[in-house]
Order: structure tokens, then C-alpha cells, then sequence
């Protein structure tokens, strides 16, 4: 995962005069925050999400992916109960993982739908790093498959702010 996390940390966007990282850290997790993290989803995190944020921590990525505590959530209602919500794009959808086997899932915000992304979340930030760190042309770029799930769940809060 260092070779990853090295990769995000040392690329620049560049402006108008000047560059800027594409990665803007908001802080590393300690250990006992990771635990305690674990302990409300549920579940262990996979383990190169959990050295993401041992090395990287919470961060945005481009101004298009934020990854913070609060997005971390697991999924009660619908086909994927027991997902967990790890990341929100600008445009409000999420980002999760299956913790049966890591699988990288989107959340379609417009309309009840998903996408697996990738195999893993070493997988998905591979890609997202071929794709120029632009997670919001990639998820528009995906098929959807039709989601059910119990709508009054969804919005009681239990998901973070702005989940459709």
C-alpha cells in the first residue's frame, strides 16, 4: 500500500500560477481510533483500506472523494446489508465495501442503483490513479444495476448527510 499512498501524496495539480497536491490530508486515525471505527460498522476493515488511513489518514482526494469518519457506515436496509460506506464524492453518492469478500462498490445518487468498482480497495485506488484521480467521470461512466432497499431506512440519518 506505501507505493500507493506515495503515488497519491506526491501528485500536483497544476493552476494557474502555482501547483497544489491532489491529496489534501485532514488527519491520521490512531490505532484506537481504527478499533473503535471497526467496532461501530461492525466488521474489520480490509486491510488496505485500514493502511490507507494508517498512512494517508482522512484526506480528499482531487476535491472529488472525501474520506472521513463520519462516512463510515454499515448498510442496514436493501440487497447489500452489511456494506460499509467509507467515502462521499462532491456530487453526494457513496463509496463502500462488502466485508464478505472487499469488493469496491459505487452508490448512485439520482437513482437506486450500483456498481462494483473494483475487486478490492488496493484495486479501486489503482484505478482512480489511472483515471487522473477523477472519481466523478468514472462513476458517471459506470452501468448501474437496479438497488432495493427499505427507502425509510435510508433516510433516518443512519448513513451520513446527504445519502439517496
Amino acid at each position: 500500500m506505501q507505493d500507493l499512498a506515495d503515488r497519491y501524496l506526491l501528485a500536483r495539480r497544476k493552476r494557474w500560477f502555482r501547483t497544489r497536491p491532489v491529496v489534501a490530508q485532514r488527519g491520521l486515525p490512531s490505532e484506537r481510533e481504527l478499533l473503535s471505527l471497526e467496532q461501530r460498522i461492525g466488521c474489520a476493515l480490509p486491510s488496505d483500506l485500514r493502511a490507507w488511513l494508517s498512512t494517508v489518514g482522512f484526506c480528499d482526494i482531487d476535491d472529488e472523494l472525501s474520506f472521513r469518519a463520519e462516512w463510515f457506515n454499515a448498510l442496514d436496509p436493501g440487497q447489500l446489508a452489511g456494506a460499509v460506506l467509507f467515502a462521499q464524492d462532491i456530487l453526494g453518492r457513496f463509496y463502500g465495501f462488502m466485508p464478505t469478500d472487499g469488493r469496491i462498490v459505487f452508490f448512485a445518487r439520482s437513482e437506486p442503483g450500483l456498481a462494483v468498482l473494483a475487486t478490492n480497495f488496493r484495486e479501486f485506488l489503482q484505478q482512480l490513479a489511472d483515471r487522473d484521480f477523477n472519481v466523478v467521470d468514472w462513476a458517471d461512466s459506470v452501468e448501474l444495476t437496479p438497488y432495493q432497499w427499505n427507502v425509510d431506512a435510508v433516510y433516518d440519518g443512519s448513513i451520513g448527510s446527504g445519502a439517496r
